[in-house]
């Protein structure tokens, strides 16, 4: 704080703490949960999202698995050539458009889904574990309202 205070006195510097502290925790908690749950489940933490959106959305083209999940084209792209080359999703083209292709959960990849995302859930309670649950409400209440702030036009 005091190095930015010294060379950008013009920073807001509780926004500068809370933006560091956010994406500490961020970085932090996707660090565990792929250690400790996604790698041993045979994934990485994109692999995981792209899995969990597919399970919660249901079937979907790329693009919209880019949109839901976070994750670039790109690093979508490279995830579900490693996911269906290990038989947790399928690709198929439904559409007269050849460019538009369908990706769908296969029951081995919900399976093995739902198991990891027991195994993370669980892990997720332990690392918010000293919150009380009217805390957890409360940083739920305020990171949702931060979320729901529009994005710039370049987005």
């Amino acid at each position: 704080m005091r190095r930015v205070a010294e060379d950008c006195p013009e920073a807001d510097l509780e926004v500068f703490a809370a933006t560091a502290v956010i994406v500490r925790l961020a970085t932090r908690l996707i660090q565990d949960v792929e250690k400790s749950v996604h790698r041993p489940a045979g994934w990485n933490y994109a692999g995981f999202r792209v899995l969990f959106t597919l399970w919660i959305e249901g079937e979907l083209e790329p693009r919209d698995i880019a949109l839901y999940s976070g994750l670039s084209r790109a690093a979508v792209s490279s995830t579900l050539n490693k996911l269906e080359a290990d038989g947790l999703i399928t690709r198929s083209r439904e559409s007269s458009d050849r460019r538009l292709v369908t990706t769908r959960l296969t029951d081995t990849g919900r399976s093995r889904l739902i198991s990891a995302y027991s195994e993370d859930n669980a892990r997720n309670a332990e690392l918010f574990g000293d919150l009380s649950e009217s805390e957890l409400r409360l940083l739920t209440k305020l990171c949702g309202r931060l979320l729901e702030t529009p994005r710039s036009p370049n987005d």
